[in-house]
Order: structure tokens, then sequence, then C-alpha cells
């Protein structure tokens, strides 16, 4: 391939995962098709399959990179294992609130369009093994901090650990959709309402300890 066609097939590519974003996070995943797409792209609705093989395809492109660097960088948090668990679960939590505030209406194509369960032990798509890990090292990292070590004494304890990952999950979603769309400065916001987020955080690890 040339180089004038190869840079035509790259921007293209950008073009058509651009306007799959746009619906997913407009529309909504389960209710755009691959014509929707082709034709908000400008191109053909056979010609797209040149470019992608599928909607689920054309998904894990625009998520993977974006995911896999978050998870990085939640890596690098969890490893501070001189780092007291309370500080290092509140790290890794303010890292995915920021990323998400920071991501604006992405975020939602990012960790909600074509979901599943987060104990689903075996997903589909490469992006939901994605998304799944990095449910797992939040509530992983809560478990620590609420029960010590990670290990399970029972299937039980397991899926309590489980469930409560949800409410953490659940608090941070109801932190992040708050403000998503927010006109004022993203840092400006971010040093006013952090301190809310990290009180909200210990306040379910004393009631989860209590429980």
């Amino acid at each position: 391939m040339t180089t004038r066609r190869k840079q035509l097939s790259e921007a293209m590519k950008a073009s058509i995962r651009d306007a799959a974003a746009a619906l997913f996070a407009e529309k909504g995943y389960p209710s755009v098709t691959m014509r929707d797409i082709a034709r908000a792209a400008g191109c053909s609705h056979t010609a797209i399959y040149l470019y992608f093989n599928s909607k689920e395809d054309l998904l894990q492109q625009i998520a993977i990179p974006s995911l896999m660097q978050l998870e990085q960088r939640l890596l690098e948090k969890l490893e501070k294992r001189d780092t007291a668990p309370e500080d290092r679960l509140l790290a890794v939590c303010e890292q995915y609130v920021v990323f998400c505030l920071t991501s604006g209406s992405l975020q939602t194509v990012l960790f909600m369009s074509g979901s599943v369960r987060v104990d689903d032990p075996a997903p589909a798509l490469e992006v939901n093994v994605i998304r799944n890990r990095l449910f797992a090292h939040i509530s992983g990292m809560l478990h620590e901090t609420v029960s010590g070590p990670r290990e399970f004494a029972s299937t039980e304890a397991e899926a309590d650990a489980v469930n409560n990952g949800r409410v953490l999950f659940y608090y941070l979603q109801g932190f992040i959709s708050t403000y998503t769309g927010h006109v004022e400065p993203t840092e400006q916001l971010l040093e006013r309402t952090l301190p809310v987020l990290r009180h909200g955080i210990m306040t379910l690890v004393r009631g989860m300890k209590k429980y």
C-alpha cells in the first residue's frame, strides 16, 4: 500500500472509530448498527467492513487501549506495598474517578458499552476481561483494607467481598455521573470534590468493617 493510500485508510479508520464512539455514547451500544456508524463516518455500509469486522471489533479497538492504560496506572498504585491499605485504596479509587471525569462522555463507552457481570468467569470479549480485571483490582484492594490479606476463608466470604466491591463501584459511579459534563474546570472540580470522595470511601470501609 502506498503511503498516501495508507494515510487515507488510517484516516477513515479513525473517522469510523470516532463516529462509533459518539453514537455508542449518544444512543447506547445495543441500539447502534454498523450501517449507522458507516453513515455517520461518511462511508458505505459495505466499505466499513474493509476496516472493522463487526460492531464488537469496533468497540474493542476504541476501548481496550484506554482501559489498558488505566490498568497500568492502578497497578502502579497497588504495588506500593510500603503504603497503608487505606491509602492504596483511596489512590486507586481516585485514579479511576479522575480517569473517568477526564474522559467525558467516552467513559460510558469505555466501561458500559457491551459490558457483562463483574463475576462472569469467562467473558467472550477481551474488553470485558479487562473491565472485570479492573473491578477485581479495586474490589481486591477494598477487601484487603476491610479484612486484611486477600485470601478468602470460604466461598461465602468471597461472595461478600465481590458484593462489597459492587457497593464501592455504585458509589464511585454515582460520583462520576454527578460530575460528568461539568462546566467547572476539571482541576478545580477535583480539588473541591476529591476530599468528599475520600470521606465517602472511608465511611463505606468503616461500615463494612463493623458488618
